[in-house]
């Protein structure tokens, strides 16, 4: 488990966070959801998605990430495209504030020809981000937002490299390493591959200030990293299965639509 649940203050927005791989039988067959986001990235493998809003996609080598608003309901289904593909996987739930908890549904393919790279050259390439969502430099993603997050994929390719990232003061972020070795901060923590670091807002008010966050690759090979920055939402969270919301009355007004058929159906 990358973010474990039940531990949101630490981390909010982002409701728990985990890493997965399976195979035909497994996967996540249909189930219901409401209340938050989920933000799926697939590294490896061909994901077949289906959802009651009439979205299907095979996510993988073209549709890298994938954005879905559960809003008031939704069901959906995440399962290995054939009997053949290992899938390879990351899930991010992320939640949404009171007001817009019971929007309509919806879902965002991302594709590899959209999501951005942003290039950092020395002498040679030193590193690459992927930009899903937020900005790096002058480089904006398409992930459109309802919480203000930043996201991005970073492979630092050259060895003793440092990155500067800028990340808004008042934002939780948590990195997940992926590959390689890195030392992170002004502190220079030491992580390697399957390491998480979570970090808190420098601030807690509505400021534009940013903080620089170094990633130096203290490996021979590349460093690669997932990074999550976003502005805490600060509401209370009930969390129960796949229904999240703000108070219990939420979640028994959750298992009363879903049992009474109004999440549709696939």
């Amino acid at each position: 488990m990358i973010l474990p649940p039940n531990k949101w203050e630490l981390h909010d927005p982002f409701l728990m966070c985990a890493e997965d791989w399976f195979r035909h039988p497994g996967g996540f067959d249909l189930h219901p959801h409401r209340g938050f986001e989920t933000v799926t990235i697939v590294f490896d493998g061909l994901l077949r998605h289906q959802d009651s809003k009439g979205n299907s996609s095979i996510i993988g080598p073209s549709i890298e990430v994938q954005w879905t608003t559960t809003g008031r309901g939704l069901l959906h289904k995440e399962v290995p495209a054939d009997k053949e593909t290992n899938v390879h996987l990351m899930q991010l739930w992320l939640n949404l504030p009171r007001e817009q908890k019971l929007i309509e549904a919806s879902y965002q393919d991302l594709t590899k020809d959209i999501i951005p790279t942003r290039e950092i050259k020395k002498e040679e390439l030193a590193a690459k981000i992927r930009v899903i969502s937020g900005t790096s430099g002058n480089i904006k993603g398409p992930a459109k937002n309802i919480v203000p997050v930043k996201a991005l994929d970073i492979s630092i390719l050259e060895p003793n490299f440092t990155l500067e990232e800028p990340i808004p003061a008042n934002y939780n972020m948590f990195i997940y390493i992926l590959e390689g070795n890195g030392s992170f901060g002004d502190d220079n923590t030491k992580l390697q591959s399957g390491n998480v670091l979570i970090s808190s807002p420098l601030r807690n008010d509505d400021c534009n200030e940013e903080s620089v966050l170094k990633i130096t690759n203290e490996g021979v090979n590349v460093l690669r990293v997932i990074l999550f920055a976003g502005k805490p939402i600060r509401e209370p969270v009930v969390q129960h299965g796949p229904f999240v919301g703000n108070e219990w009355d939420d979640i028994i007004r959750a298992q009363k639509d879903f049992y009474l058929g109004k999440f549709a159906e696939l």
